[in-house]
């Protein structure tokens, strides 16, 4: 009975979501809102796969020069992002390539380098892909948070001993900040999950992507409830090679439900239901880059300013997602 429950409440959520995501994409036609606007009360999250970013000019599996990093750059300082979630970044070499160290701290995974066979695309060799986060040094003074490193999510790592780890942070209350309307600390984590599972049923041995991916999934699980146990706000962004917004997909109602009966938390993703505005294959209509949170922080997120950015397309296979959230609004709920 909890299943049809949660099966219940997952359609009828998304059926509600979906007929708001029209409207919103309706209004976006009349108003296109430029991401990462400034504000003292406004926190701009993105998340990037940025394709194989290397440290090196000419290496890797998407070979970019100085110029195209530089383009790179430039995009990201014009978005005013406060905090990126990034996937597929060698190393930290590579991440200061275009978050500039006088703008950002850069927290990159301590996942251990490994050799890895020739492209499928070039003769280059494939290089790491790290997760992690930029985040803008100003933020403290502008927004009273300031970014505390936890350690990385291992599990995550799922069947190799060099896997994707998850990066951890926690944007804490900076002492005699005025800036926010609550002390409450916001637990982020950047992850990339195991591909080649986008829609297919989570099962199957260890060493096939979706019984990869289903490992991964309980160590996701785990850390949302002991973030929900605990009463603490978070926000899981990321690359999760999974089209969540599928009709009751089976790692959503996994990941709300904990893979244990009686465990329930109610969570909220940006954009939910409405469609990748630029998919590559009927077969995958959905995006699979996430933004999701637990259900007191979907009062704070300002959805007229949250959505992928196609501009973003040219420099990667995948789409930045923003996510604005308002944090003011935490003001309203005393």
């Amino acid at each position: 009975m909890r299943l049809i429950s949660v099966y219940i409440h997952r359609s009828l959520h998304l059926a509600v979501r979906q007929i708001s995501g029209w409207l919103v994409s309706a209004l976006l036609l009349i108003w296109v809102p430029v991401p990462g606007i400034a504000n003292d009360r406004i926190l701009t999250l993105a998340t990037w796969n940025i394709e194989h970013l290397a440290a090196d000019d000419d290496k890797g599996c998407r070979p970019r020069n100085s110029s195209q990093y530089e383009d790179i750059r430039k995009y990201l300082s014009r978005t005013r992002a406060d905090v990126v979630a990034f996937q597929e970044v060698e190393n930290l070499s590579a991440a200061k390539r275009i978050f500039p160290v006088v703008d950002y701290d850069i927290h990159i995974s301590e996942r251990p380098s490994r050799e890895f066979a020739a492209c499928s695309n070039s003769t280059n060799n494939r290089l790491m892909q790290r997760t992690g986060f930029a985040v803008r040094k100003d933020m403290g003074d502008r927004l009273g948070l300031r970014a505390v490193r936890q350690p990385d999510v291992r599990e995550l790592e799922g069947a190799y001993d060099s896997g994707r780890r998850g990066v951890y942070l926690v944007l804490e209350h900076v002492d005699g900040g005025n800036k926010v309307a609550t002390s409450a600390p916001l637990h982020l984590l950047s992850i990339h999950l195991k591909s080649r599972c986008t829609y297919q049923a989570v099962e199957g041995k260890n060493s096939n992507p979706c019984g990869i991916l289903n490992k991964q999934i309980n160590v996701l699980s785990a850390w949302i409830n002991a973030r929900d146990r605990s009463g603490q706000n978070f926000i899981i962004a990321g690359d999760f090679n999974r089209q969540l917004d599928q009709l009751s997909d089976a790692m959503w109602l996994r990941l709300e439900t904990g893979g244990k009966p009686g465990t329930y938390v109610d969570l909220e993703k940006a954009l939910h239901g409405v469609k990748h505005p630029k998919p590559y294959n009927r077969k995958y209509p959905y995006a699979i880059d996430h933004v999701i949170y637990n259900q007191a922080l979907d009062g704070l997120i300002v959805e007229a300013k949250t959505s992928f950015d196609a501009k973003g397309g040219k420099y990667s296979d995948h789409l930045p997602l923003f996510a604005v959230f308002d944090l003011s609004r935490f003001e309203k709920r005393k």
